[in-house]
């Protein structure tokens, strides 16, 4: 595998985090549905990723490295006698919360980056945030009609892409006209925008081993934003992925942290919501326009 293939791996197994800490916060709220499975699952597929890259960087050396590590081997016993087998003298380890198992987990993956960094791309980082795309959208039960009108209010310009419309389409909705920001994404992302509009969307990293060089030519990413930072930031790493497989590229993003706690503080007084829509409205409210403004200031 090439460095970003396997950062692929990796990524998904932070991935597995986020939802696990997405669980642990809103528990209560996700007692209708079996928590106890989805973290299984979750568990499952966290040790078996994160053993391609283990094994992919000591092909050979596994027993050795196992005697060597004690993490190492714990997390190799994990796949190969619960998560990949299920095997009867399986003895799970047991944590006080959620939490605790959370911070565990996020202790092995950071310290497999760190022993199989040689193997993985410089500039890759782990930042874990409290998400779960299918579980977000059950709690605010957020249908796909609900979604879309969602971005509507979020992204009045930005819910299309003009090249994705009709010649007839292009001229009645002239005044939306999206294609001078989608030539800037374009030149931002190594794209020729004029190439882009005749291209296939990538949907799934696994497809890209079947492809030619002349189709992967015809291939694009797209980058999504997301229902909330979170999943924005969990959706550019996934693309800047893709973009780095498909086209033998070197980009990745990380959060700015400082927003994020930002958004947090404003969500708190009402002019951000779970969507992180604005409402306007609150501003009405004088002693909730100072907190805003003083909350502005702090994160400038």
């Amino acid at each position: 595998m090439t460095k970003w293939e396997l950062a692929r791996y990796i990524i998904d197994a932070k991935k597995c985090i986020d939802s696990l800490s997405f669980i642990s916060i809103h528990i209560k709220e996700l007692s209708n549905i079996s928590i106890h499975e989805r973290c299984e699952n979750l568990r499952q597929k966290f040790y078996i990723t994160i053993c391609v890259v283990l094994e992919e960087a000591s092909p050979k050396g596994k027993k050795d490295l196992c005697k060597k590590d004690s993490i190492v081997s714990q997390i190799f016993y994990e796949r190969d006698k619960n998560s990949a087998h299920k095997d009867k003298n399986y003895s799970p380890r047991k944590y006080d919360t959620l939490l605790d198992e959370i911070n565990d987990k996020k202790k092995e993956l950071n310290h497999i980056r760190n022993i199989c960094k040689e193997y993985l791309p410089d500039n890759i980082t782990l930042d874990f945030v409290p998400h779960d795309k299918e579980l977000f959208r059950l709690i605010h039960r957020l249908n796909l009609n609900i979604e879309n009108d969602a971005n509507k209010i979020k992204y009045p310009l930005g819910v299309f892409h003009s090249y994705q419309l009709s010649e007839e389409g292009k001229h009645i909705f002239k005044e939306f006209d999206t294609e001078k920001q989608d030539r800037e994404n374009a030149r931002i992302f190594g794209y020729d925008y004029d190439k882009l509009i005749t291209k296939n969307v990538l949907s799934s990293i696994d497809d890209i081993k079947e492809l030619s060089d002349y189709e992967k030519e015809r291939y694009a990413v797209i980058i999504e934003n997301g229902i909330n930072s979170y999943e924005g930031i969990q959706n550019r790493q996934d693309s800047c992925i893709k973009n780095n497989i498909l086209f033998n590229q070197n980009i990745w993003v990380t959060p700015n942290e400082r927003y994020f706690e930002m958004i947090k503080e404003l969500q708190k007084i009402g002019l951000y919501d779970q969507f992180e829509i604005v409402h306007m409205d609150v501003f009405n409210d004088e002693e909730k326009r100072k907190k805003i403004e003083e909350i502005m200031e702090r994160y400038k």
